[in-house]
């Protein structure tokens, strides 16, 4: 996968099992290629394109940009919205379908006796599943102590049920520690879910085998 924009001098290769790290040095470039890189994932502008096979990908579609690791919420509503579509599926099948059909019709008698016993004119339809399961509260067990585990649960649950290919984390270092890195790099091995770190500067060593680009204050690309 390339990142091919009019801030890089050359496209810039986004491997896998391996940590990207793009360092712009400059602040005010750093700044905009950031603004400029929002607006290509938000609002469809052609600033920013990922070629992947010799073909463009829609960088909206397949792209999360993250800001901030304290704030990462693998319980939000549009990625239990896709979790309750999968476990709708999965209520209609055949080890369960059974005990389904018998919670339909006990439920439609409950409703029934209300409606009966209301003093209004009242109608029910059929169980809404996003809504049961809302309902029940069903959400990812998401109780991770460490800022790396609940990076590394979210990037597992977004990469499944959203497809999302491609992380692109603002700052990383600003948040992890070199073990934190490790265990990251660690993750990426097995994984062919790709991140990409935008930093506004390098001050740690440089992990083996890290995918570096560094744009120096001068906008030189070394």
């Amino acid at each position: 996968m390339n990142l091919v924009t009019e801030y890089l001098e050359n496209s810039f290769e986004i491997k896998s099992k391996t940590i990207n790290t793009l360092v712009i040095e400059d602040t005010k470039y750093f700044t905009k290629f950031i603004k400029a890189l929002m607006e290509t994932a938000n609002r469809g502008s052609e600033e920013f394109e990922l070629i992947e096979d010799f073909k463009k990908v829609d960088l909206s579609k397949v792209t999360e940009i993250i800001f901030d690791l304290f704030s990462l919420e693998a319980n939000n509503a549009n990625i239990l919205k896709k979790l309750y579509t999968e476990l709708e599926k999965d209520i209609n099948s055949e080890e369960i379908f059974n005990k389904k059909i018998e919670m339909e019709s006990l439920a439609a008698n409950i409703a029934d006796d209300l409606i009966h016993m209301s003093r209004f004119s009242l109608t029910a339809g059929g169980i809404n599943y996003q809504n049961f399961f809302k309902a029940l509260a069903i959400e990812f067990d998401y109780d991770k102590n460490s800022i790396i585990e609940k990076l590394i649960e979210y990037i597992k649950v977004t990469a499944d049920l959203l497809d999302k290919k491609l992380f692109i984390i603002i700052n990383l270092d600003s948040f992890l520690t070199e073990e934190d890195l490790v265990e990251l790099s660690k993750f990426l091995c097995y994984n062919e879910i790709k991140v990409l770190a935008l930093q506004n500067k390098i001050t740690r060593q440089v992990k083996t085998c890290e995918n570096l680009r560094i744009v120096d204050q001068d906008l030189c690309e070394i």
